[in-house]
């Protein structure tokens, strides 16, 4: 994709996965009615996860401490944070290519005192191991904004980390994990809620069309899920 073609898209970016904090990660694992498929450890992190596909290229990941970690917990995605609980969500960059999102989209923000504070600037690589086979599945991501803790997530957690699968992108969770539910709504409350839509709206990546953005007392990402036990709120 050319920059000309991303300033003609308004949707660049879509969701990747909602990311759903629990105490212990078996304990959670039949809240929606599916069974998950275990992910794997994240020896680096003190964390292991879980995950259930939601239709559409969007899958919900039960992230949770790693009771056998040999490391101590890290602040990273709202895991150091109350629980069980929705901490925040992951956009899917792939269209645009991360390193153009970061590189150039953001970095024209950055001047911006509302923006400055919550853009990643670096991408990363990342990877596990399949609790399934045993193979390796790796990613890129913009997440440094979200390694903080818990408190600190960038407006409550109701702005998004980014990622790119690249090679493993047909074998990413949203389509290897186990079906049964779908996303319908994403609804980001916040006290700030005008200032939020138009921090959204500065990203001009399409963000705008994926949340439901509502004011409310204090930040809650809440998430409508049909599922076999019938609808339900992730908060």
């Amino acid at each position: 994709m050319t920059p000309d073609d991303v300033s003609n898209t308004r949707k660049v970016v879509s969701i990747d996965h909602l990311v759903y904090v629990v105490p212990d990660l078996l304990k959670a694992i039949e809240k929606t009615g599916v069974r998950p498929a275990m992910g794997g450890r994240h020896l680096t992190l003190g964390t292991h996860n879980a995950f259930i596909s939601m239709g559409e290229g969007r899958y919900l990941e039960l992230f949770a401490p790693d009771p056998e970690a040999e490391v101590p917990l890290q602040k990273l995605i709202g895991v150091d944070g109350p629980k069980p609980r929705l901490s925040t969500y992951c956009c899917d960059a792939g269209r645009i290519g991360l390193d153009y999102l970061v590189d150039h989209k953001f970095t024209s923000l950055l001047s911006d005192p509302d923006m400055v504070d919550v853009l990643p600037t670096e991408v990363e690589a990342g990877s596990r191991t399949n609790a399934k086979d045993g193979s390796t599945i790796s990613w890129r991501i913009a997440v440094e904004k979200h390694a903080v803790p818990s408190e600190e997530l960038p407006m409550g957690g109701l702005l998004p980390f980014y990622i790119d699968w690249g090679v493993c992108r047909n074998v990413r969770p949203a389509t290897t994990a186990p079906t049964g539910c779908v996303l319908k709504t994403l609804r980001a409350i916040h006290p700030q809620a005008d200032k939020l839509k138009s921090m959204v709206g500065k990203l001009n990546v399409g963000l705008q069309d994926l949340l439901d953005i509502q004011q409310g007392p204090e930040p809650k990402l809440v998430a409508i899920i049909d599922t076999p036990k019938g609808t339900i709120e992730l908060s």
